[in-house]
């Protein structure tokens, strides 16, 4: 009975390990139910920030705005000048554009370091002051980012800038300053432009004061230049008019030159002294007068011949010579005969006496007239 039972659990376990294998054989023959794929979403590739937009019509306007809060210092010798200003650029990127309901602002504001690090990783119109003479004194910066896309960029700056001057007319002069702006991109990118807010926002204030100065307008000029690629490129100049105040210059020039001029007049052309004493007054005086050439020029050494004072100073040579050539003959006591005698050389000499240093002033005043704005 016991042999029997076990024949039969042994026949049952052989029985269940037939039908399981059979199972799985008949499992591994069927086919796989086939599987249906997830569909991946569709990311829309966003354009770099840090290109230049072609989704924009062309050329892009980049909006300026310039303001001199101060200028302290214009240095003829060097043809150079100093100002702080504020300048401000606007222009429109819709690469920059962003939903102010996801991010919770309508715009994104960066200062300082943070601004010009923003500022390198977007797309910007690259513009520069081309006549900078070297690195800002001081610089600092503010970008706005609105939602829009619209982009503003603002800078303080402490700069010195070259410009060309013209002192023929010193120092009765109005000189112009000259701010030029320009970009990297041509013409067919961008442009410079204004609207009546960046014109009215534009500007220097009446009450800047410099020493020797008065302050004029500042007016801009948009126009093109042609880069090294051989393309044109915008550039627009400011220009700030300032008109030089002469009362602290006259007095440096006109008053030693009376005086050198004076004193050999009296001396040679109203007195009755000797000839040598005379002709010692002119000599006198024409070394006086190089010597006051020499210092005007030292004071002055950006000014050419052609300017006021040193065209003052050739008519007081000039008045100098004629007066030593009038005493070395007219009025030599030894030539007399020569002109007619001794009474027609008195008229001669009494209408001298006059008319040369009306001649000298009247000569003097023109160059001034002249030169006058």
């Amino acid at each position: 009975m016991l042999k029997l039972y076990q024949f039969l659990i042994t026949f049952g376990l052989c029985f269940l390990l037939i039908l399981t294998g059979a199972n799985i054989a008949y499992a591994q023959e069927q086919p796989a139910p086939p599987v249906t794929p997830v569909p991946k979403p569709v990311v829309v590739a966003k354009p770099p920030t840090n290109e230049f937009p072609n989704n924009v019509p062309k050329p892009i306007k980049v909006e300026v705005a310039l303001v001199i809060n101060n200028i302290s210092k214009i240095m003829d010798a060097t043809g150079t000048f100093t100002a702080d200003i504020d300048l401000r650029l606007r222009w429109y990127n819709p690469n920059q554009a962003f939903d102010s309901k996801t991010t919770g602002t309508s715009e994104q504001s960066f200062v300082g370091d943070d601004a010009t690090n923003k500022l390198a990783t977007i797309w910007n119109p690259k513009v520069a002051i081309a006549n900078l003479a070297e690195k800002p004194l001081k610089q600092e910066s503010e970008l706005y980012l609105n939602a829009n896309g619209t982009v503003i960029y603002l800078q303080r700056l402490t700069v010195t800038l070259e410009a060309k001057y013209k002192l023929a007319n010193f120092p009765f002069d109005i000189q112009t300053l000259p701010i030029r702006l320009i970009s990297k991109y041509n013409s067919n990118k961008i442009i410079f432009w204004q609207t009546q807010d960046d014109i009215d926002f534009s500007g220097i204030p009446q009450e800047i004061r410099l020493s020797g100065w008065n302050t004029g307008d500042v007016s801009f000029v948009p126009s093109n230049f042609k880069g090294l690629d051989g393309d044109l490129h915008p550039q627009l100049e400011a220009q700030i008019s300032m008109k030089r105040n002469p009362a602290s210059h006259l007095p440096n020039v006109f008053i030693p030159l009376f005086l050198v001029l004076l004193v050999p007049t009296i001396v040679a052309l109203w007195t009755n002294t000797d000839l040598d004493k005379r002709i010692s007054a002119w000599a006198g005086s024409i070394l006086t007068m190089v010597a006051l050439s020499f210092t005007l020029s030292v004071r002055y050494p950006a000014l050419g011949v052609e300017n006021v004072f040193f065209q003052v100073i050739f008519l007081g040579f000039a008045f100098q010579f004629l007066g030593l050539a009038v005493n070395a003959t007219i009025m030599n006591p030894s030539l007399e005969k020569l002109f007619g005698g001794k009474y027609i050389v008195a008229e001669i000499s009494n209408f001298l006496r006059w008319s040369l240093p009306l001649g000298l002033v009247i000569l003097i005043t023109r160059v001034v007239l002249l030169a006058l704005p």
